[in-house]
């Protein structure tokens, strides 16, 4: 009888055992079903090729930082046209990019996991981008979609293979996309001299240290604006960082993956403790302590280095593009570095083909990715940079000789052309991904700031590499390191400059530097180097 109730009980169990499996693969294979389905119905409803990207419209919640040029994001005129073209549909959260707090948001967004789909604009550092890409996984890799669904970008990886290096992570995947710029003009610091002072004082651009003092000297001393006052700024720097580029190459230094490095031999050499660098800071403050150097240049005061600049108050300036002063522009031309004390005439002042790097990325959250990287690569194709920089066709711009015109409303719009710019666009300000290249060119640009382009153009340094993105390990060992040398570097550099301290001290700063482990960040960029390599 036992045996009996044991044998009806093992069948009883048996029995449930099944259902309950049979129930368990039941529902799993609902699931699945229904997550086959979902992928399904966005794979029909997405089209192969051009436009529109989707059939049924598709939404995209986008976090970025916005200019204060730019109009809110959802009245800007590119916006909207493409939403009509893409039927993709973006629902913007903004921050102004000139407050903290839309970085401090950006970083909220990753520590509550609270992700938007895209992030346009963000300011994505190569540290949140190894971080939240490699680290994290809260970043999508993209390679893969690059290759079955961004033809354009694609295309610009195998034409500039350093391009696609630039943007890669130690762990070989890439995390988000650049701004590409082809044209060297769109990535330089051009050389600006004013000539109608040269003109008065019938004097020549110089080409060399002692040349470029004897014209500062007269610039200072003779009034070349005519109006009796000594209110010349002979030579206008117009803050900190420029000190580490605009003179550097007449020095020997360049400004090799996004640091103060020299690359030489396949070597990654930091020259913050060279004797090269120490002579160019002397350079620079006999140019101080003679008031040929703008005397608040360390400051950090930009508008009011733009106002001096707008006045035609500076004989001799660097500076990418003619906006700030576009009223002015024909009283300057252009001349070539000047040869320094050994012999060096480079141009440093210049950054990467690909740069910023961090311009665009998917989060994991993003259901459509495919959609989002076929509605950026638009910006990278020839047609797209036209219509992201010119708008719509009889409506921002009309073509003259194959070229796009911005229409004079624009460009002499009462509130400023960068300001009537960010209704169409969201070029000012930059950072936003996509490529400028020669076809069509960049807007801010004119035949002015190509004109002076032109005389550095042979001087460049033939290749400029990257910032790398370092992983993780090697973040949380060189990233207090780098900021703590740089924050040093930053107040020593200003003191040296305008004489609070003086050169007998540099063996000391030397010694600091040495003992903030500077040594060890050459090595981790080597490192990087030889891995880029």
């Amino acid at each position: 009888m036992k045996v009996k109730t044991r044998k009806r009980m093992t069948m009883m169990l048996a029995t449930a055992l099944t259902v309950t499996a049979l129930t368990t693969a039941c529902s799993k294979s609902n699931e699945e079903a229904e997550a086959n389905k979902g992928s399904a119905e966005v794979a029909t409803n997405l089209t192969q090729t051009g436009f529109p990207i989707a059939k049924e419209p598709v939404t995209q919640k986008v976090f970025g930082c916005k200019d204060p040029n730019h109009a809110d994001w959802k009245d800007v005129l590119i916006f909207q046209e493409y939403e009509k073209m893409t039927n993709v549909k973006l629902q913007f959260d903004q921050l102004p990019s000139n407050a903290q707090g839309c970085d401090e948001k950006r970083n909220l967004l990753f520590a509550a996991n609270e992700l938007p789909d895209i992030f346009l604009r963000a300011n994505l550092t190569n540290t949140d981008i190894a971080r939240y890409g490699q680290q994290e996984k809260m970043l999508i890799p993209l390679e893969g979609l690059i290759d079955k669904n961004a033809p354009n970008l694609k295309k610009i990886f195998e034409q500039y293979p350093e391009v696609k290096k630039t943007v890669m992570a130690a762990d070989g995947h890439i995390y988000s996309l650049p701004s590409v710029r082809l044209q060297t003009s769109g990535r330089s610091e051009k050389i600006w001299i004013n000539k109608e002072w040269l003109a008065k004082l019938n004097m020549k651009a110089p080409t060399n240290v002692d040349e470029l003092f004897t014209l500062l000297r007269a610039f200072r001393d003779n009034d070349p604006n005519g109006n009796g006052k000594k209110d010349e700024i002979p030579l206008g720097l117009r803050d900190i960082g420029m000190v580490y580029s605009t003179f550097s190459g007449s020095f020997g230094l360049e400004q090799q993956m996004g640091y103060q490095i020299n690359i030489k031999d396949d070597k990654a050499k930091i020259w913050l403790t060279d004797d090269r660098f120490k002579e160019l800071l002397q350079f620079l403050n006999k140019l101080y302590s003679e008031k040929l150097l703008w005397q608040d240049f360390y400051s950090g005061d930009i508008p009011k280095w733009r106002s001096n600049l707008s006045q035609a108050l500076m004989g001799m300036f660097f500076i990418q593009a003619s906006d700030p002063f576009l009223q002015v522009e024909n009283q300057f031309t252009g001349m070539t570095p000047i040869k320094g004390p050994h012999g060096d005439q480079t141009h440093s002042a210049t950054g990467p083909i690909a740069a910023p790097i961090g311009t665009f990325a998917i989060s994991k959250e993003n259901k459509d990715p495919e959609a989002a990287i076929r509605w950026v690569d638009y910006f990278y194709s020839d047609e797209g940079s036209k219509f992201f920089q010119y708008g719509v066709e009889g409506k921002t711009y009309t073509m003259k000789d194959g070229k796009p015109v911005i229409n004079d409303s624009i460009k002499n719009d009462t509130r400023g052309f960068m300001a009537a710019l960010g209704q169409v666009n969201l070029v000012p300000g930059g950072s936003f991904p996509g490529v400028v290249s020669d076809k069509f060119g960049n807007i801010v640009e004119n035949d002015k700031v190509l004109e002076v382009n032109k005389f550095i153009e042979n001087y460049l340094p033939k290749t400029v590499y990257g910032a790398p993105i370092f992983d993780r390990e090697v973040s949380e060992q060189i990233i207090p390191i780098k900021a703590d040398i740089d924050k040093y570097v930053k107040e020593s550099v200003a003191k040296f400059i305008i004489g609070e301290l003086s050169f007998d001290k540099w063996n000391e700063y030397v010694a600091t530097l040495k003992k903030m482990k500077i040594d060890d960040l050459e090595k981790a960029y080597q490192k990087a180097y030889d891995a880029k390599k």
